[in-house]
């Protein structure tokens, strides 16, 4: 199990209260000038960056300093992802010589082809100055909100994993501004790589993010894929974790999409772990049975289609340590079923059938052969009876208990006075309202399904439900929560 540092949960109470919680060209045009104190080198004490930006209990700012001629050329090329000198101010200190690129794939071509310029961005402090980080953080993520017209999806999910002991990336809200001027409300994550290991596993381990090959969009394809519908799954080479062979180049969308460095002895013990899941044999000698438990229960809780359960094999991350596997979450912004209109070519205006999801059979449109990494859980009985009780557990101590819609009201409250100044916003003032509304409500109703399936009310498995016996949500568009206008 991925260890968790103390420094990590020292957060104000209000926080708690908050919580839902190819190669790039490298631009040498200087940053703009600025004055303001030195770069604050990396601490030699902890991820400091966890009591600093990651206060999640206000909207911290974040002032982009770029000169105009990069800025224009970001603007005009966001598919480069080219990587320019700026630098940045964090809530009044500046950090200076770091690179900024665009970020994503699909997102960031389907953002580029309607304009606007609300591109997701990454931030690496260590770049060009190997010692200097954003208080032990060294890469930064700025979320735009794609899809999400609550801005809170990817937020609320992670919290939720957090609450069932799953090492998440940390989270918090940010208002950008390039060289002065606002550009909205981002979410601010924290990178999964070097700066994550250190706050959770002492710096050990590896991590990867399997993906299936040819995933990524030009902006020609985009309009294809919205007149035309264009399949998006890609080849499969290990994204799957079925076991083929041995060879480590059998796998490449595993193995080719490291985040840490990593070693031959970290790549045999991923595939030592797939053979095993295969034979279904000393499944505790190469999985961290728990965690992997924990995120099953929390990944099909919020009903993520798009990942490892449904057909596009990405957004899914696996951390190796000591030869164990463990499953960790990444990219909720279509979660809580709203990707499920593109898959299915309808607009899912009675949420009734998605919504009571059985707990027992999460997986959507695919087989449980082709996803060895759940079947494992639901073919043994005491591995499934412990899935059960940790969704029995988060129930008890978050969603019943009336936490999770008290701290949802909190954030919504927080953010609403920046979504009604956001320049750039997606969506409407009136559509965050509306869309937040339904969220909390789609997630107190799957919390009651849930409950009522492992009480016995309602069965486990989609096949042996009984219509009258589902929570309603008859009265649920989950397309108001936000979701592709496409369809494959």
């Amino acid at each position: 199990m991925v260890k968790r540092n103390a420094v990590a949960y020292v957060i104000p109470m209000l926080v708690l209260l908050m919580l839902l919680s190819g190669c790039a060209a490298i631009s040498t045009g200087a940053a703009a000038d600025v004055t303001g104190p030195e770069p604050v080198p990396a601490t030699e004490i902890g991820p400091t960056y966890v009591e600093k930006l990651f206060d999640a209990s206000y909207v911290h700012t974040i002032d982009i300093r770029i000169t105009d001629a990069d800025w224009e050329d970001l603007l005009a090329n966001p598919l480069e992802k080219t990587k320019y000198t700026i630098d940045i101010v964090a809530d009044g200190e500046v950090f200076e010589g770091v690179t900024l690129a665009t970020k994503g794939n699909s997102s960031l071509a389907f953002v580029t082809a309607d304009g606007g310029g609300r591109y997701s961005l990454k931030v690496n402090f260590a770049k060009g100055k190997t010692t200097q980080s954003y208080y032990g953080l060294n890469n930064l993520n700025l979320h735009n909100g794609f899809y999400d017209t609550t801005y809170m999806k990817d937020y609320i999910s992670y919290g939720i994993f957090r609450e069932a002991g799953v090492d998440a990336p940390l989270t918090s809200y940010v208002w950008l501004t390039v060289n002065g001027e606002d550009r909205g409300l981002y979410l601010a994550v924290e990178e999964m790589g070097k700066s994550f290991l250190a706050r959770t596993s002492d710096g050990e381990g590896v991590i990867y993010k399997p993906e299936s090959s040819d995933l990524g969009l030009t902006v020609e394809k985009v309009q294809a894929v919205r007149e035309h519908g264009l399949p998006m799954a890609g080849e499969v080479h290990g994204s799957d974790l079925v076991y083929s062979d041995d060879n480590v180049e059998s796998y490449p969308d595993i193995f080719n999409n490291a985040e840490t460095k990593t070693t031959d002895e970290d790549n045999l013990a991923v595939i030592n772990a797939l053979k095993h899941l295969a034979q279904g044999t000393d499944l505790e000698s190469c999985l961290d049975t728990d965690e992997i438990i924990s995120f099953f229960a929390v990944h099909n809780l919020v009903l993520n289609y798009d990942s490892y359960t449904a057909g596009m094999l990405h957004n899914l991350v696996l951390f190796e340590k000591d030869g164990k596997l463990s499953m960790l979450p990444w990219d909720y912004n279509l979660s809580y079923a709203t990707f499920v209109p593109a898959i299915t070519n309808e607009v899912i205006e009675n949420a009734t059938e998605i919504l009571n999801q059985g707990i027992d059979t999460p997986l959507f449109r695919v087989d449980e052969e082709s996803r060895p990494m759940w079947k494992w859980i639901v073919d043994d009985e005491s591995y499934l009876a412990l899935y059960h009780e940790k969704l029995d557990k988060l129930l008890t101590g978050y969603f019943e208990s009336g936490r999770f819609e008290h701290e949802a009201r909190a954030l919504y409250e927080m953010l609403l006075p920046y979504v009604e100044k956001d320049p750039t916003i997606f969506y409407s003032v009136d559509e965050f309202k509306t869309g937040f509304g339904t969220l909390v409500e789609f997630i107190k109703r799957r919390a009651q399904s849930i409950r009522k399936q492992l009480d016995g009310d309602l069965a486990a498995r989609n096949e042996d439900q009984q219509p009258q016996n589902k929570v309603d949500a008859s009265d649920l568009n989950v397309h108001l929560m936000g979701g592709p206008d496409w369809v494959f």
